[in-house]
């Protein structure tokens, strides 16, 4: 382990002039954007929890290679025209619903995200934005992670590829669902 260099009394001094009338930054409670997660909740209770509990279910058992907060990530299931996947990496669709996962833990994110996934199948929505979050620069994002893993195991997702730097870049994911019947 390296030790802090030793500042002298002038660099404290100095520092404490620079701070005068600088006030702490006191963080209260993170707002989850959009009113999807209100939605999901409400889902919960609803018949769509009963009729489709088991709809998406994901796994952490699968091991993926971990990704960065600035890697860009994405997947394509084989048949998907050339045409499509340009127009879901320029952001070109129409973004239909969005999901928040920012302050949640793993267990709540999934069950949101299987809540949220199902709610767009039944609503005959297709192209969603999944903001999940950039992690710490210094360690992999979890949520980003677990997403990039998540939305692989299920066939009703066609398509996710990172968002373009206007709806959050590295930080979230377009979303194709394929059309239930």
């Amino acid at each position: 382990m390296t030790k802090k260099p030793e500042t002298d009394d002038t660099d404290k001094a100095a520092f404490k002039e620079a701070m005068k009338g600088v006030k702490r930054l006191i963080q209260k409670k993170r707002h989850i954007a959009q009113s999807s997660v209100k939605a999901i909740k409400r889902s919960q209770k609803s018949s769509l929890e009963n009729e489709n509990s088991d709809f998406f279910q994901f796994s952490d058992y699968e091991i993926h290679e971990s990704v960065s907060y600035n890697t860009l990530i994405e997947f394509f299931r084989p048949g998907i025209q050339p045409k499509v996947i340009r127009n879901m990496r320029t952001g070109r669709y129409d973004i239909e619903a969005k999901l928040d996962l920012h302050g949640l833990i793993v267990v709540e994110a999934r069950e949101a995200l299987a809540q949220f996934l199902a709610e767009c199948q039944l609503r005959k929505i297709r192209q969603v934005l999944i903001i999940h979050g950039k992690g710490r620069a210094n360690q992999d994002p979890i949520l980003k992670n677990k997403l990039n893993h998540w939305l692989r195991q299920t066939s009703d997702i066609l398509a996710f590829c990172s968002a373009k730097s206007k709806e959050g870049g590295t930080g979230a994911v377009y979303v194709l669902l394929k059309l239930k019947n």
